[in-house]
């Protein structure tokens, strides 16, 4: 028996376009869509695709970015922003690292009202907690304490971050996704779709079925192993 040697299987968007209306039965095995039903089915396709941002932190979509620090206790992130960068969804970690003695040292990710409650917001020294403030269009990381000189000159934040997945903008466009996901994707258009094509709604939950496991199966994939310690309770 002899196999390919080859696992760089890939698919375009109109491909999954296709596949998708081919579940729906809005098209026949060899047709090709119209103009219409590629543009109202890739507007749904990044619908999609920006939904499944919220379902947490796959491990192919977590990013690491060093930010030089300045004194300043905030600073925007996003495209054109003083950190030029998509904008992270979610901020998961976060450490100073020290390059006089390339120690890093985690700093404690706390929430709104955490950081509301600081008391002199403008006292400097080097950051040892980071609040995300997530915007529509980028995001806003403030530390505290502000960086004092020895920290801007010896010291960056290195960040974890969930980065957005990309849009799907071209016909050729492949999916911001690992293999294990392209028939998700293709379910989940089909869902999508099923009530502009009037599917009835027992297909509609049989679809809703498939694409349920086939999603389950592709998302614990890309969650991440480590160790689970129980410790006695002491009263």
């Amino acid at each position: 028996m002899t196999t390919s040697n080859s696992t760089n299987f890939n698919i375009t968007r109109d491909q999954i376009i296709s596949g998708a209306l081919r579940l729906v039965g809005a098209l026949a095995l060899g047709e090709t869509p119209t103009t219409d039903q590629v543009t109202e089915s890739s507007e749904a396709l990044n619908m999609l695709v920006k939904a499944l941002q919220v379902d947490g932190m796959p491990l192919w979509a977590m990013k690491e970015y060093s930010v030089p620090l300045a004194s300043s206790s905030t600073y925007e992130i996003g495209i054109g922003k003083t950190i030029n960068i998509p904008k992270p969804l979610k901020v998961v970690q976060a450490y100073i690292h020290d390059s006089s003695t390339n120690v890093d040292v985690p700093m404690r990710i706390i929430t709104r009202d955490e950081y509301n409650r600081l008391g002199n917001k403008t006292v400097t020294g080097t950051p040892i907690q980071l609040y995300y403030d997530v915007q529509r269009e980028y995001g806003i990381m403030n530390i505290f304490p502000v960086p004092n000189s020895t920290a801007i000159t010896n010291k960056t934040i290195r960040i974890v971050y969930q980065r957005p997945f990309e849009d799907f903008d071209a016909s050729t466009d492949t999916p911001d996704f690992p293999q294990e996901w392209f028939e998700a994707i293709k379910y989940g258009l089909a869902l999508r779709l099923a009530g502009e094509y009037a599917i009835p709604l027992e297909d509609r939950r049989q679809l809703m079925q498939e694409y349920g496991l086939i999603k389950s199966d592709a998302s614990s994939f890309g969650t991440e192993e480590g160790s689970f310690y129980i410790v006695p309770r002491r009263d």
